[in-house]
């Protein structure tokens, strides 16, 4: 009986392994204009390269000079001195709706930066099935075009970042573009067989011949050509800190790594002098 469980368990595992990986929603629980973030936003729709399929997508403009706010006291307001867009990549759950990924939109925008965000096929009102790692690729270089052929903006103008599996995804889409101006990686993981890894339940299992969703980011860094920032919660419960520690490591120069003292997995704001967004402001600065 134990011997049928233990298959059973590894069939599940390497059969149903997308469901495990991913946790879609389809309805968005909050829109950027909502009164916590009051944020100013198109709705976009982008499209899929050789698909029908497209992507739903908001854009919040970059504040303009007369506009007077702060959604976190004391922290880096208006930091640019040249246009720059961000691309959001986000985690694996849920959509672009949830709270705190429009909180992390917001304060990108409180640095100075247009936004763009989009939910992956398969989440929010994105079409599309059920995804998959090839899949998110395709999709970030969907949004990446929709940047370049709709939005006009320059390569060396977008900083992409990417929290969570949206590192992996974001760590991949950098490589196809050594010419973006910059990349972040928040939260995120070596490979996808130590983060399972990692949850000792499944150590019992031979994770790496079951696993199909690989995202390698431990090989991908060194190949990478663009500017990166580590940034990652001392306290991460999901994904260990030491895991950026690694990827840092394996990165190759200019590169920079900034943990955040008693930070979560996505709840890594800390005011003062711990703030990611203090450490997104000097790697901007630092950029070319």
């Amino acid at each position: 009986m134990l011997a049928l469980a233990y298959a059973s368990t590894g069939l599940l595992l390497a059969l149903r392994q997308q469901h495990l990986i991913y946790r879609p929603a389809p309805e968005l629980s909050m829109q950027p204009d909502a009164p916590d973030f009051n944020l100013p936003y198109e709705e976009v729709w982008i499209p899929i390269a050789g698909s029908q399929e497209r992507l739903h997508g908001w854009w919040i403009p970059a504040p303009t000079p007369q506009e007077n706010f702060a959604v976190l006291p004391e922290e880096p307001t208006n930091i640019l001195t040249s246009p720059k867009v961000m691309l959001y990549l986000y985690g694996v759950g849920r959509n672009m709706g949830d709270y705190n990924y429009l909180a992390r939109v917001s304060a990108f925008r409180q640095l100075g930066f247009s936004v763009l965000v989009f939910d992956y096929r398969g989440y929010g009102l994105s079409e599309g099935d059920f995804p998959n790692e090839s899949q998110v690729y395709q999709d970030s270089q969907a949004a990446w075009n929709y940047l370049q052929d709709v939005r006009q903006i320059p390569p060396e103008q977008i900083v992409i970042y990417g929290e969570s599996l949206g590192g992996a995804i974001a760590l991949d889409l950098a490589n196809q573009h050594p010419e973006a101006g910059g990349l972040i990686i928040q939260s995120s993981f070596t490979t996808m067989a130590e983060a399972i890894a990692h949850r000792r339940l499944l150590q019992l299992f031979p994770i790496d011949w079951l696993l199909t969703e690989r995202f390698d980011s431990l090989s991908n860094v060194r190949s990478l050509q663009v500017p990166v920032l580590f940034l990652h919660g001392s306290d991460d419960s999901v994904v260990p800190p030491e895991m950026s520690q690694r990827l840092y490591d394996a990165a190759p120069e200019p590169k920079q790594l900034f943990l955040i003292p008693g930070a979560d997995h996505v709840r890594i704001y800390q005011p003062g002098e711990q703030s990611y967004l203090k450490a997104i402001q000097r790697f901007v600065e630092s950029l070319p």
